[in-house]
């Protein structure tokens, strides 16, 4: 059963009125074959016109046809192909929007990218002619029975001179039973599979070897264990270790066993949180699910968790409130402040991996792609290198604290450096908070208010802890705190997406077109230069790289250059795009990839440089 419709009803009726006002409607010129413009044929009679459209008048279409192209029963794969017939002197542009296959959501059937036939470049435009087959994989699960897939064909064609009619569509229902004979793909289907994969072939470098040798293995261990040294210059893992460096100063002055603890407790803290995402890794990568580095920054609710802590955590550095520890003499006072001292420690190594993630440093992109595709073995050695070298600076510091010892001794002085490192803990919150605006923009104005009253129980915690509140104060106030801040949680924060995208779309000042598989190995097989950038909102490095490739210098000559700048936005989770940096040998961002013209793809690393881009921009053959 076929259905035909148009995707504007409302427009073309105000359009219809405007003729039956104006008189007979005149053909309107494009000069951007891209852009879609209305074409209302009133008159003469084509033989070629596709069906009847206003008042009887034919207008043309392109006529679809859709059918099980081939099917597994072993392996439950299927494709499903749909061929596409254009009238005569129409052809196709290809359109990520208007010229695709959108298939009906149907219980136990999962479904995959489309997949479009090799097309004809003319004026740098894709375009398909007379007529095209689409495919579209799917999978069957193993409790699905028989069926009806629906499929709907999103077309839009255009005349020779340019100009486009409305988007159109037609949907189709095909009876599908999984119990069926195995059919396998004719020779035009299986033209589109290979064009697909010599494309993906063509633009994709080599994944990540699934074995390692032992020396290659050995070299990315030194690169894990040099790129998590790195981190610590890295502008994400800065603001922590301000806090650190207070930790510093009032350790100045003791006992240098005492140091070392310290030390080691901060490497422990370091240590603890890289096992625990190592073995979230592995568990959720053994259910064959693709992760990158810094997948949890992908979760609002986990970016929320960490931006209400680094807050509560900063109002502390403003006094707002202290936790005092249980006090039973002298001696018993200052074991417990000891006691505190070394949590700290450990707590502040487990801030430094958290927010630590959202970066990678040079060396640490290839262990870490490296890592994701081996064995549980070789993800835990490579994770605990890379937080042996994130915490390797303080570690000597401890194991020789002359340096310690030079710095200036404890003070009312530290009062206020304490508070400086307070601000530093806020704009860190405030960034966070900017990650999580564009996963769940919906969301902002209740997670705002409870903010607000987490502080409120910050500082009711505070009153309630001195010393000279009164006993039942005591006990009432920190009760009062907690109703607070989870009773505020659970009635203003409300996570659900609705109809609002996970990542919201940016204005975009560098002009960047979004990432499309299709569109870009189209760009690429056809020969022209593309950049490709993989970046996230709550990636540091991202941002600070921003500033080369925004560079006016830069821009210029990829104009000059023809180079069309790709942006994969990796805020939210997407499994092509996490599919995309495996295949490059990457587990997170930055990525960024230049395609030249007959040659093999160049990977930067992770930061960049006006000079550096420039350089290999220019080995560009002006066109």
């Amino acid at each position: 059963m076929n259905q035909r419709h148009y995707r504007s009803p409302t427009l073309i009726g105000v359009l219809v009125a405007l003729i039956i006002v104006s008189g007979p409607a005149a053909v309107v010129a494009q000069e951007d074959r891209g852009t879609p413009l209305p074409l209302l044929d009133l008159g003469g009679t084509d033989e070629t016109a596709g069906s009847a459209g206003l008042f009887g008048v034919p207008v043309a279409r392109a006529e679809t046809s859709a059918r099980i192209a081939a099917w597994d029963p072993e392996s439950r794969q299927g494709l499903i192909a749909v061929r596409y017939v254009y009238p005569e002197d129409y052809h196709q542009i290809d359109d990520a929007e208007f010229f695709t296959i959108e298939p009906r959501p149907t219980p136990g059937i999962t479904y995959g990218s489309p997949l479009k036939a090799q097309p004809v470049i003319k004026d740098g435009l894709a375009e398909y002619f007379d007529e095209t087959t689409v495919v579209l994989e799917f999978v069957a699960s193993p409790d699905a029975g028989a069926t009806e897939l629906g499929v709907n064909a999103l077309f839009q064609i255009c005349d020779e001179n340019g100009t486009c009619l409305f988007p159109d569509s037609e949907f189709h229902t095909l009876a599908f039973d999984p119990a069926g004979p195995a059919t396998e793909a004719d020779a035009v289907v299986r033209a589109v599979l290979e064009w697909n994969a010599s494309v993906a072939e063509a633009s994709s470098p080599a994944a990540a070897p699934s074995a390692a040798s032992g020396a290659s293995l050995l070299l990315f261990l030194a690169m894990a264990l040099l790129g998590g040294i790195l981190l610590n210059v890295m502008p994400c893992v800065l603001p922590l270790l301000s806090v650190k460096a207070l930790g510093l100063v009032k350790q100045a002055g003791q006992d240098r066993r005492s140091i070392l603890k310290h030390a080691w407790l901060y490497v422990a803290g370091i240590e603890a949180s890289f096992w625990i995402l190592a073995g979230l890794v592995i568990l959720l990568q053994a259910s064959g699910r693709l992760l990158g580095w810094g997948f949890q920054f992908q979760s609002p609710a986990f970016v929320l968790v960490l931006t209400a802590v680094i807050w509560v955590f900063a109002l502390s550095m403003f006094d707002v409130f202290v936790i005092e520890a249980p006090r039973s003499g002298v001696q018993g006072a200052s074991a417990a402040g000891a006691r505190g001292g070394y949590l700290g420690s450990f707590l502040t190594g487990i801030f430094a991996v958290l927010v630590a993630t959202p970066c990678t440093a040079p060396f640490l992109g290839p262990a870490l792609g490296f890592a994701f595709s081996q064995s549980p073995l070789v993800i835990l050695a490579i994770f605990s290198l890379t937080g042996l070298g994130l915490g390797l600076p303080f570690l000597l510091l401890g194991l020789w604290p002359a340096v310690i010892e030079r710095l200036p001794k404890p003070g009312p002085w530290m009062t206020t450096f304490k508070e400086v490192m307070g601000f530093l803990l806020i704009g860190t919150a405030v960034y966070l908070f900017t990650t999580f605006m564009r996963l769940v923009p919906s969301a902002v104005p209740g997670a705002l208010w409870w903010i607000l009253f987490l502080g409120l129980s910050a500082w009711l915690i505070g009153r309630a802890r001195r010393p000279t509140a009164p006993r039942a104060f005591r006990y009432a106030g920190q009760a009062a705190a907690l109703l607070i801040a989870v009773g505020s949680a659970l009635f203003l924060i409300d996570l659900s997406p609705g109809e609002t995208p996970a990542a919201a779309v940016e204005s975009v000042e560098d002009g960047s077109v979004p990432f499309d598989e299709q569109d870009l190995q189209t760009r690429i097989s056809s020969g022209e230069p593309v950049f490709l950038e993989f970046t996230a909102a709550w990636c540091t490095t991202c941002k600070v790289n921003q500033r080369v490739i925004r560079d006016a210098e830069i821009r210029d000559l990829m104009r000059r250059k023809g180079v069309v700048h790709v942006k994969g936005d990796l805020t939210a989770y997407d499994e092509t795009l996490t599919r995309w940096l495996a295949d490059f040998g990457r587990a997170g961002v930055p990525l960024y990839v230049l395609y030249r013209p007959g040659e093999e793809p160049h990977v930067f690393p992770e930061l960049i440089s006006v000079d550096g881009l420039r350089q290999e921009l220019e080995l560009i053959v002006d066109s």
